[in-house]
């Protein structure tokens, strides 16, 4: 009688164990599929890398230098970046840059684009939800020792400069009306990486 007793209140538990169970399913885990930043995405940088390509190569300058990164713009002023360009006016002018490829790296980005001249690589860097240009090492460092009227002077001796404003390619931007002494950026802010690889001219 016992084994009985037993066996049946066995009986009753699993049932109430059963019931439970299908009144309360246990829920199935959802599969879960990482969604991409947009901010980081590839589109987004192909889109900010090429408004900045475009704009140097249209010759605004100063619009370009409103595109780079907040640590770039410490290392000369917009003024004097300006200002380099009429003094030392590029070999090609209204060149037009194609994009290539994009590699991105948390906040960093790498982009490659095919100008006038063989491909050239370009850094980013993301500052509030933009990507902005960061300059390369050899041109901060360039930047933080020298001022624009040396910076001209050395490439117009390397045969790096276009023609003057005039178009006339004996320009000599020693004559040129001065807007004032050129700031050096303040040699105590460290450099940031960034790729070496290129140097755009200015």
């Amino acid at each position: 009688m016992a084994a009985i007793l037993v066996m049946v209140v066995g009986v009753l538990i699993a049932a109430a164990v059963t019931l439970v169970m299908v009144l309360n399913p246990t829920p199935t885990p959802q599969a879960t599929f990482p969604t991409q930043d947009p901010e980081r995405s590839e589109s987004s940088v192909r889109q900010a890398a090429q408004l900045a390509l475009d704009t140097y190569s249209s010759g605004s300058y100063g619009d370009f230098w409103d595109l780079w990164s907040s640590q770039g713009q410490t290392l000369i002023k917009q003024e004097d970046y300006v200002r380099l360009f009429q003094l030392c006016p590029p070999l090609v002018q209204d060149g037009q840059f194609t994009i290539s490829s994009v590699v991105i790296e948390g906040d960093n980005a790498t982009v490659q684009a095919t100008g006038p001249g063989d491909q050239t690589e370009f850094g980013f860097v993301l500052e509030g939800g933009e990507w902005r240009y960061t300059p390369p090492v050899q041109q901060e460092t360039e930047y933080r020792t020298k001022t624009v009227d040396q910076l001209a002077q050395e490439r117009r001796a390397a045969g790096t400069c276009g023609s003057g404003p005039s178009g006339d390619p004996s320009y000599d931007p020693s004559a040129a009306p001065s807007p004032g002494p050129s700031a050096v950026p303040d040699p105590s802010v460290d450099p940031s990486s960034g790729p070496t690889s290129f140097l755009m001219q200015g």
